[in-house]
């Protein structure tokens, strides 16, 4: 099915205004009146609570007396919850009827947060007594990335997230030696001097690379041995070099932007962060905003949501869902989770500062290849990952069919997209500044799977990747050296995964390498047009591994629609660890960079595709890497001349295209070498279109 067509379907099962049942919530209305009309009389008037009016629709609905769409009207204002707002079948339209829940009148924000009054401030920190307020009892979530006794919430002031007290205030510690392989080490810089009681401390750390931060609890800092050592086991082995910081320690608070929370006295301390007296102070409480089960013809417009201690919209088992114009902030996990989902869109929306991620969707059947055609369009996703930093993105899906189109993601320090399953359309997107405090990772990623088939990535913009990762640690001189760039993809297909086209992308100083295959089968790279001081395009070849191929068994590939679907993939597989079936050709590829290694391919001939690129260097020369396994020719620093006389490429051009990049549109002054190529031109439209 195609956007459009899904998209439609969205539409058609909208409520037509004037033939509607319609309720009204006010901030300054009555849980007692009928909620049937915005202005006020006797017996008459808005409700005050969204648990009201979500009363009166199932009292409506059980009475039996509905046979029109229902909206309920949510006026201007903010609406508080005491815990999370639960949909269930009770609460579910029909086709045709939906329930509509809708902002009107200005912003409307559902908040899981309390405002904090009992505040003092001795000129540099402030505390506020949270008695009776229960704050203890919000735990932490426990998770394979966040162990440890951190608080189960978070502070803002005047909507920005604070954080924990932490050394060092910026950039991180580095670790100097491993003690032993997940518990213990040394710190390279001397650590501070701290306060007897550290129960509550944490550590973030990168224990063994550049792409998996965790939080974990810390059993003792011995700043005298200059050791620590944490309560658990990091899930990657500890390495020289790698980054950590120390938080949510008391004595650690001395800097604007943090916070503590002392659970023996209920206070929370903080300094602000900036010198202005702070007009909100807000605690976040709640677990969830929205927890939908089992509900169906749901459809929520023009709403703000935020504050809360975990994922701010979770669904699961649900479908026809609409969620559209909303604002989701300042929460600590993700924005949108819907599990074994159908139809769940997520459109015209505004996502910032979340904790993990932005949406995240698994619907379909890979073993039927039903599609869930669930859908991300035109939303704008920023500063995602401020607490989990890495493969938290802004959208990731998995199972069959989903949509994500239009939407502009940038600075993250982590992934944009992560695609898991088949059939998935990932168009016109614009994706910028993700991968910032990584190396290995990718705008756009996907690996470790055969049978991830029939995935499109089409017309994208992907520019300015720049990473971050450890160059090099002399544990003798107590010297390490980050730096960036380092590491970053702008399309990753990882590990394997096979099947993926990737066709008709602009990339733009898109990292290390604008695209790299690592080992897959039956990719289709083509109409694409780079532009970097790196590699345009890395092939490679690499062990399948056990997991890679147990998993080839973990859906029908022998059954008719599998076969209809992916023929190749039924074939023998007789070379597990060369890169075949792939297609190379019709891409424009400029180098910015004098003596630039530009490509690099390693990969047999007899079952791949090179053909009609087209190569230009703008700042004198490039060269190229090959490993042609079944023709035994190996070269490091190939001009193009000598690629060219190995008869591997055919029908490819060196030559200026006279290319230029503007925003997200590629402008060709002169299109004659593209007609020899082949080369199709791009749309004019992506990135996020006006609402």
């Amino acid at each position: 099915m195609t956007i459009k067509k899904a998209l439609t379907l969205v539409l058609i099962a909208l409520p037509i205004k004037g033939i509607s049942k319609d309720f009204y919530i006010d901030p300054s209305g009555d849980d007692r009146a009928n909620g049937l009309s915005s202005a006020r009389s006797s017996n008459n008037g808005p409700f005050k609570t969204l648990a009201r009016a979500q009363k009166a629709v199932r009292d409506l609905k059980a009475s039996g007396d509905i046979n029109e769409p229902v909206i309920i009207h949510i006026q201007s204002g903010i609406y508080r919850l005491e815990k999370s707002l639960d949909f269930d079948v009770r609460d579910a339209g029909r086709a045709g009827q939906n329930i509509t829940w809708q902002g009107e009148n200005g912003p409307a924000l559902i908040s899981g947060g309390i405002s904090l009054q009992k505040c003092n401030s001795d000129g540099k920190t402030w505390s506020c007594s949270t008695k009776n307020q229960k704050l203890g009892q919000i735990k932490y979530p426990q998770n394979y990335r966040q162990r440890g006794n951190n608080p189960g919430f978070e502070l803002f002031i005047d909507n920005s997230p604070m954080h924990p007290a932490r050394w060092p205030n910026s950039d991180w510690a580095h670790i100097r030696q491993p003690l032993d392989e997940r518990t213990q080490f040394t710190s390279i810089e001397t650590l501070p001097t701290l306060s007897k009681d550290s129960s509550q401390a944490q550590i973030h750390i990168m224990a063994g690379n550049d792409w998996h931060d965790q939080y974990l609890g810390v059993k003792s800092i011995e700043p005298d041995l200059n050791k620590i050592s944490l309560s658990s086991n990091t899930n990657y082995k500890i390495e020289s070099g790698r980054r950590f910081y120390l938080l949510n320690i008391k004595s650690l608070l001395d800097a604007p932007g943090e916070w503590f929370y002392d659970n023996n006295s209920e206070i929370i301390y903080f300094i602000p962060p900036t010198s202005a007296q702070p007009n909100e102070i807000t605690v976040s409480t709640v677990n969830n905003i929205f927890n939908i089960n089992g509900a169906n013809n749901i459809y929520f417009k023009n709403l703000s949501l935020g504050y809360s201690t975990d994922t701010a919209i979770k669904l699961n088992n649900s479908n026809n869902i609409s969620f559209d114009n909303l604002e989701i902030s300042n929460v600590a996990g993700k924005a949108v989770e819907a599990k074994d989902s159908s139809f769940i869109s997520v459109i015209n929306s505004h996502i910032h500062h979340t904790g993990w991620g932005g949406i995240t969707f698994s619907g379909g059947n890979r073993n039927t290849l039903e599609r869930a055609n669930n859908i991300a369009h035109n939303n704008h996703i920023h500063d995602f990952g401020r607490v989990v930093m890495t493969y938290t993105p802004a959208i990731e899906t998995s199972g069959v069919g989903s949509s994500i189109t239009h939407n502009l993601i940038e600075q993250s320090p982590g992934t944009g997209i992560l695609l898991f399953g088949n059939e998935h359309l990932v168009e016109k997107n614009e994706i910028h500044h993700v991968c910032e405090q990584a190396s290995d990772c990718g705008a756009i990623y996907s690996g470790r799977d055969w049978t991830f088939r029939g995935n499109i990535i089409r017309n994208n913009s992907i520019h300015d990747l720049f990473g971050y990762g450890l160059v090099s640690v002399d544990i003798a001189n107590n010297f390490v050296k980050y730096a960036r760039p380092d590491g970053v993809r702008g399309v990753y297909l990882d590990d394997s995964v096979s099947g993926f086209n990737v066709i008709g992308n602009i990339f733009r100083n898109a990292g290390v390498m604008a695209i790299q295959l690592g080992g897959g089968r039956d990719n289709i790279i083509e109409n694409n047009i780079i532009s970097t001081s790196d590699y345009a395009i890395w092939v490679d070849s690499r062990p399948a591994g056990d997991e890679l191929k147990k998993r080839l068994f973990q859906v029908p590939i022998q059954s008719p629609v599998w076969l209809d679907k992916y023929p190749k993939l039924a074939l023998p597989i007789i070379n597990n660890n060369l890169p075949e079936g792939n297609s190379i050709r019709r891409n424009v590829m400029l180098s910015n960079k004098p003596g630039n290694i530009l490509i690099r391919y390693q990969m047999p001939e007899s079952t791949n595709i090179l053909e009609r690129n087209l190569l230009w260097s703008s700042s004198g020369s490039f060269v190229l890497n090959y490993d042609i396994s079944d023709r035994t020719k190996k070269r490091n620093g190939a001009t193009w001349q000598e690629w060219v006389n190995e008869g591997i490429e055919h029908g490819s051009i060196y030559g200026d295209p006279c290319l230029s990049i503007t925003g997200n549109q590629a402008n060709f002054c002169d299109k004659t070498l593209l007609d020899k190529i082949g080369f199709e031109v791009l749309p004019s439209d992506i990135g996020l279109i006006s609402k």
